[in-house]
């Protein structure tokens, strides 16, 4: 038995000996081989297909994908909320923590994805109150936040104030560089105020809007079309939409450097400058339309396209009409460089202190001017109502009210009799504001003379008048001295060369005024050319040649009567 188990196991060593050692040999075999291919490949001079990029599966080249940015409409805004407590509030670290942290819930539920917030204490504002928001200064602001790190920056403080806490707010935009009204509410229950806070950045909060466009209505106005800002982002509070039909927007140039386009090199704001919003496109994705216009509003046609898209469904543009009492657009010309922005801002108050100075010269307010206010969308248009009459108090204020249904119409500010200026203005935007008009002192100059101008035309038509009826009496008389006397008197009355001279004298001081001050006026000009055109009418070649065969025959007749006589 033992010698046959001997047997078994010298059999099973031989055949693993016969079966496994070729097969492991062949594996070094096929090493060698293939190592032996690779070099003889490695020899070979390499052709132009071995030069090629990789190639996909189906023969594409493979190319490494740019990232492209992301659209306007697309783009969430990058917050950053800094919350200060005063003293005598939430002295313990957790409430604290407890309440940034339903915040930053509460703001979540608003605005979802339209929001990428940051909601934290801040290090600055201790302790906190109003007073420090009141005292906010954009020149700072500008320092500590450039619009690379952010886009908004809210600044909240709570305070105590009895049994019940004061919860303020105020924007800051790093675009535009500007800070937003302040907004306060009072509040009894400390528990809500995550919820408080987050209704007054709604209210605070100013949605930024890009210009895309204009193009004519079928009433042939310019209508210009612009884009919101995560416009194509669903926003889960009604409450927070952040544009309607007619909201106010104001409009700001951003002129970019051109060797880097992210880079600012200049802003400009546009004062007394508005964009009134018409309609509001809310398209959907099933490809509906759900807009809705207001009284005036356009109707853009289904197939005039922007994009690619037809501009009917595209939810995140509106289209406005541009307000200036600019004679040059600068809002939305051409520029490659530039970046037409504008804010949406609501009214935060129910009317705006107006204090109203000469431009450039802030210490000298315009006292008792009268104010006309017209209800209309353009100076141009008809009227919506009567004119609303205000004066000007003894420091150049005046209260101006909102109107119902009017938040944009357009102010005529008289000095005397004559229209000083014209401009839009929205009351509310801005509680305590000032509105800088051309400096009109030339105007009143050139004014004041041509009238004196005027009224030494009509005395010397008059005059002229009287001595030519007084001279034929006395030709008919035969009285030869008198009429010689009379005519003597008419040749020195001044005529048109005496008068031309004395309007170019007023064109040329005004002119010296202009320069010294930078400045240009049409209205001058006209002035001064309607005035020549009084007195090239009265003394026409043809009229001054009548005179002069009147007064030829009254010589002739008072010759012939006096040897009559």
């Amino acid at each position: 038995m033992r010698t046959f188990l001997q047997s078994l196991s010298f059999l099973a060593i031989l055949v693993f000996g016969l079966t496994g050692s070729p097969s492991c040999f062949a594996q070094d075999e096929s090493k060698a081989d293939s190592e032996t291919k690779q070099d003889s490949e490695a020899d070979k001079p390499k052709t132009d297909e071995d030069n090629q990029p990789p190639q996909s599966a189906d023969g594409e080249e493979e190319e490494e994908e740019e990232e492209e940015p992301i659209p306007f409409r697309d783009q969430p805004y990058q917050v950053i909320v800094r919350v200060g407590f005063g003293l005598d509030c939430l002295r313990a670290t957790d409430d604290r923590e407890e309440l940034l942290r339903r915040t930053r819930g509460a703001i979540n539920r608003m605005y979802g994805r339209a929001w990428e917030a940051t909601v934290e204490e801040s290090t600055t504002m201790i302790p906190a109150s109003r007073r420090h928001l009141d005292w906010l200064e954009e020149a700072k602001l500008i320092e500590a936040w450039p619009e690379t790190v952010t886009q908004k920056v809210f600044f909240v403080a709570i305070e105590r104030s009895g049994l019940d806490y004061i919860i303020s707010c105020r924007e800051y935009d790093t675009r535009v560089q500007e800070l937003g009204p302040v907004y306060a509410r009072r509040t009894g229950d400390i528990r809500g105020a995550g919820t408080v806070t987050t209704e007054l950045l709604r209210d605070a909060f100013r949605p930024c809007v890009l210009y895309e466009r204009k193009f004519l209505d079928p009433d042939k106005r310019q209508i210009m079309e612009l884009k919101v800002q995560a416009g194509s982002i669903p926003i889960p509070d009604p409450s927070a939409e952040q544009v309607v039909e007619n909201d106010v927007l104001r409009p700001f140039v951003r002129e970019m450097n051109r060797r880097d386009p992210t880079k600012l090199n200049k802003l400009l704001k546009l004062d007394l400058a508005y964009v009134r919003v018409l309609n509001v496109d809310r398209g959907t994705k099933s490809g509906e339309s759900s807009r809705k216009s207001v009284e005036g509003g356009v109707d853009v046609p289904e197939d005039d396209k922007s994009d690619g898209s037809a501009i009917g469904y595209s939810p995140g543009r509106v289209h406005g009409f541009y307000i200036t009492h600019s004679p040059i657009e600068r809002f939305g010309s051409r520029g490659r460089k530039n970046q037409y922005f504008a804010l949406r801002q609501r009214p935060a108050a129910e009317d705006s202190k107006v204090r109203i100075t000469l431009k450039g010269k802030a210490d000298r307010p315009l006292v008792a001017h009268r104010l006309k206010i017209a209800y209309q969308l353009h100076w141009k248009d008809e009227e919506d109502g009567p004119q609303t009459g205000l004066v000007t108090d003894r420091n150049g204020e005046v209260v101006i009210p909102q109107r119902e249904n009017h938040p944009t119409f357009w102010i005529r500010v008289y000095s005397g009799t004559s229209l000083l200026a014209r401009v839009p203005y929205s009351p509310g935007l801005i509680p305590s504001d000032s509105i800088e008009l051309p400096d009109d002192s030339i105007r009143l100059f050139v004014e004041g003379e041509l009238q004196l101008l005027t009224d030494q035309l009509i005395d010397s038509i008059a005059l002229r008048g009287v001595l030519v009826a007084r001279a034929k009496k006395a030709a008919e008389r035969g009285d030869q001295k008198i009429v010689t006397s009379l005519l003597d008197q008419y040749a020195r009355v001044p005529a048109k060369k005496q008068f031309t001279t004395w309007i170019e004298d007023v064109q040329a001081k005004a002119d010296r005024k202009l320069r010294d001050k930078g400045m240009r006026s049409r209205m001058i000009s006209r002035m001064t050319e309607n005035m020549q055109g009084s007195v090239d009418r009265f003394f026409s070649p043809e009229r001054e040649a009548e005179r002069e065969r009147e007064i030829s025959q009254l010589r002739s007749t008072a010759g012939q009567n006096a040897a009559g006589n």
